[in-house]
Formats: structure tokens, sequence, C-alpha cells
């Protein structure tokens, strides 16, 4: 699933969103970060945070579309993955949103944590530091943010 010399990260809405707003108080670390780290890291992340993504640029139809060309690149060259859930994984994401009530955790939150438990990824790119602080995979690993690397 790797291929040589990529790292695998989950990836937040929130560097997606800064990346393609410049009003946004993150866009020039995130537009640092890829432009650091782009060529050697390929982004895991679900649909469920793109739809956040999405709607955190609904001030423009030119960013959410450069977002989509941005994103069909990137998953041209196995850069950027988008995992799918399916019904089985509902109650799984259910007993999770629970368990991290007094956040609250938010779908989006919640399928990366999915993601993370599949795949064994626990890097992230996110803003989120506090929520991502605390959020723990099924076998207690922590998330290491690596926005700032």
């Amino acid at each position: 699933m790797k291929s040589i010399g990529l790292r695998d990260v989950l990836c937040d809405s929130g560097p997606l969103a800064a990346l393609f707003n410049r009003s946004d108080s993150y866009h020039a670390q995130a537009l640092a970060y890829f432009k650091r780290h782009g060529s050697h890291v390929r982004l895991l992340t679900t649909w469920e945070v793109m739809s956040e993504v999405m709607y955190f640029l609904d001030f423009s139809a030119h960013a959410q579309a450069d977002l989509l060309l941005w994103l069909h690149e990137g998953a041209a060259r196995d850069r950027v993955r988008i995992a799918s859930l399916q019904t089985d994984d509902l109650l799984g994401l259910s007993a999770m949103m629970r368990k991290y009530a007094d956040r609250p955790m938010d779908l989006a939150d919640a399928s990366l944590v999915w993601l993370a438990n599949s795949s064994g990824v626990t890097d992230i790119i996110t803003v989120d530091r506090a929520d991502f602080a605390v959020y723990r995979t099924n076998k207690r690993k922590a998330f290491k943010n690596v926005f700032s690397d």
C-alpha cells in the first residue's frame, strides 16, 4: 500500500480549508507545510472530511472547484486517498462519538479515528490540536500532529 518514499499522514479538514482560503489564519502554515512536505506525503482522509472542507469553502465556488482539481491530481499521483465509510462502520462511529461526547466529536473527526484504526496511521495534520490530543485509536495509540513539522 505504501509507495517508496511516501509517508502516510491522516488529513483533517482545517489544513485543506486553510490552503484554499487566503484569509484563513492557518493559510500561511498550510502553504508552508504543503510546499515543504507535499512531495513526500500521501494524505489519507475521508469523504466526511472532504464534505466539511467544502462547507468551510462555501464562500467561493472557485475555491471549492480548485480543491476538487487538487484532490483529483493528488489521487491520480497516489498522493491523496479518500476512504469511504460503510454501513457496518456506523455502530463503531456511534460508540466513538458517545465516548467523546464531552468534546464533542463530530462525524469528520470520528471518520479520521476510524481511518487510523483501519490503516494503522496516527500521524495527522490538523488545526484541531485539543481534540486530537485526546482521541485514541482502538489500540490506545495517540495521534501525532505533524502539521507544524
